[in-house]
């Protein structure tokens, strides 16, 4: 979901959206942090996202040390390595008023700090068993008793709201997180 979150994000702060890289996972970030690097240049940079969960760390710093700075000491300027806390379903949840139509259920069921819940993820998918719409139900919510965390159709259905409900202007209000990567995003040129 990082890259349909990067392939919104991106234009909403001035920028084009070149190659995007996605979905392999937090190691694959991990190990090739250092060398995305490489894909900055005079007129393009790069944005890494990935999630402070899978980091191994509750210490933002820690995991930039980890990731990054342990490779690449001093990384430019227009390479940007941004952690989503606790995960990027924090900034879904955190345009309130889209993700309620999207799932169809109450704003009042949608937290009003996303950036503080412990697990977005569980969050949005707990909202997602409420909804009046019974393919979004089965689709991001798994089955009872089914060992699954998400969904058969959970990424599928969430890029759908990305593209389709997500409101970055709406969400940057909810979400500190979200509104630190938007500013770092536009003041690089």
């Amino acid at each position: 979901m990082e890259t349909a979150a990067a392939s919104k994000l991106l234009p909403f702060c001035g920028h084009a959206v070149g190659t995007v890289y996605g979905e392999k996972g937090y190691a694959y970030i991990k190990n090739n942090a250092a060398a995305f690097r490489w894909l900055a240049t005079n007129n393009s940079g790069v944005l890494v996202l990935t999630d402070l969960r899978d980091a191994g760390s509750e210490c933002l710093h820690m995991a930039l040390q980890k990731y990054v700075y342990d490779k690449l000491p001093n990384p430019p300027e227009n390479y940007i390595f941004h952690f989503s806390v606790n995960e990027l379903e924090s900034w879904l949840l955190a345009d309130r008023e889209g993700i309620a139509q999207y799932l169809e259920i109450d704003i009042s069921r949608i937290p009003v700090l996303p950036d503080h819940e412990t697990n977005p993820k569980e969050c949005l998918i707990n909202l997602a068993r409420r909804s009046k719409r019974k393919f979004i139900r089965e689709g991001i919510a798994p089955p009872a008793k089914h060992r699954s965390l998400a969904g058969p159709e959970y990424v599928p259905l969430m890029r759908q709201y990305i593209y389709n409900y997500w409101d970055i202007k709406n969400a940057v209000i909810n979400s500190p997180d979200l509104r630190r990567c938007v500013n770092r995003l536009k003041k690089i040129t």
